[in-house]
């Protein structure tokens, strides 16, 4: 098959046409909402990639200040605009001079080179790669971009081109000089045809890649939002008790404790108070119980006014121990308020899963709410635990 440069060109200006196209109308949504995820200068980027080839298929045609020199600068901006999507994405803000420092070296040497498509070739490589490298490295420095698998795309298309461009320089550097242009019959060189399909590859991977990334994070926040009270930002019923049938099939024979809290008198608080103060107190009884539960303690709102702490590896002595501690937490300071200081306790019923017993969720939950009626019977700001009392 006969692939010369033109034909080579026209595909390549083609692909990035229908991709700038695809991805403007995925940067503006359809109610022409605009996000900063990213998705605008990404889209803005594969226009100038698209303007480069354009450029570069007019060679012969055109000036060379716009086939070389502005084509150049147009392929170095480009990747400038990639690294920016990036960042946008990931919520940061990278160093200007590697958004600008690359372009202006591009132009430079594209001016100073304009007659000598090898030494082109050979810097070309090194500042292109370099703008790759910038691109992988922060790719992988964000742990929230690397939480999916999109980023990969983008990770194996850098290397991908940081590789082919390594080889032409190569082939420049070994003397080779007839390479084929558009104004010009010659054969392309092999690796000039590896260079267009994998510069074709990781377009067109790259912004796959980047629009998954965009899905990922969103369908992360969905399930947050469909996981998280929107009052007291902690896990919410249904998230709580996904993680309870977890930690009961998982425990492995280890002992769990499941801690049912109820702030008392809490409808007394919104009756005198107003519903806006019976919501702050909540925040903050929140705030204060997942302040001092341990690292894998687990922290939800079971419902109203009611919380439900998930201890693994906790016994009897230590969930008594962990629920006095937070008993004591919420009723030895007071709660500021735009009402004033509100005094609060809170009640705390415990049912646990010894090591050697297997419990179902429903007969755990039915326990800790027997024990936390029986501390609400006793008196309020008590902890019960299956019978045990304490002040």
């Amino acid at each position: 098959m006969n692939l010369d440069p033109r034909t080579l060109l026209f595909s390549l200006i083609l692909t990035n046409a229908l991709m700038v196209l695809s991805l403007f109308v995925a940067a503006t949504g359809g109610n022409g909402d605009r996000k900063r995820d990213g998705m605008g200068k990404w889209a803005a980027a594969m226009l100038l990639e698209t303007l480069t080839w354009t450029l570069i298929a007019a060679r012969g045609t055109i000036p060379d200040v716009f086939s070389i020199i502005v084509a150049n600068g147009f392929k170095a901006a480009s990747h400038a605009l990639i690294l920016a999507a990036i960042c946008e994405f990931q919520q940061r803000q990278a160093p200007r001079w590697q958004y600008l420092a690359p372009v202006a070296l591009t132009l430079v040497m594209a001016a100073i080179l304009v007659d000598d498509i090898r030494d082109r070739f050979i810097w070309g490589s090194l500042i292109y790669s370099f703008q790759m490298v910038l691109i992988a490295r922060t790719l992988l420095s964000d742990t929230e971009t690397r939480a999916g698998r999109a980023w990969r795309l983008l990770f194996g298309g850098c290397a991908m081109i940081v590789l082919v461009l390594g080889l032409r320089a190569v082939v420049a550097l070994s003397g080779y000089s007839e390479f084929a242009q558009p104004q010009n019959a010659a054969s392309p060189h092999p690796v000039q045809i590896i260079s267009f399909i994998a510069v074709m590859a990781t377009a067109l991977l790259g912004s796959i890649g980047f629009v998954l990334m965009v899905k990922e994070r969103t369908d992360r926040e969905i399930m947050h939002l469909a996981m998280t009270d929107s009052l007291t930002q902690v896990p919410n019923r249904r998230a709580l008790m996904e993680h309870a049938e977890h930690a009961l099939a998982r425990r492995s024979g280890s002992p769990l404790a499941l801690l049912m809290i109820d702030v008392d008198n809490f409808k007394l608080i919104n009756d005198t108070h107003g519903h806006p103060a019976g919501d702050e107190v909540l925040r903050k009884v929140a705030g204060r119980l997942a302040g001092r539960l341990r690292g894998h303690d687990v922290l939800g709102r079971y419902g109203g006014e009611e919380f439900c702490v998930i201890a693994p590896d906790t016994d009897t002595g230590g969930a008594l121990n962990l629920a006095e501690s937070l008993r004591e937490t919420i009723a030895s300071s007071s709660f500021a308020t735009e009402c004033g200081n509100l005094s609060v306790s809170i009640s705390i019923g415990i049912s646990h899963c010894p090591s050697d017993v297997t419990r179902e969720l429903k007969d755990v939950l039915a326990e800790a709410d027997a024990a936390l009626y029986a501390a609400k019977q006793a008196g309020r700001n008590k902890v019960v635990c299956c019978g045990i009392e304490n002040a």
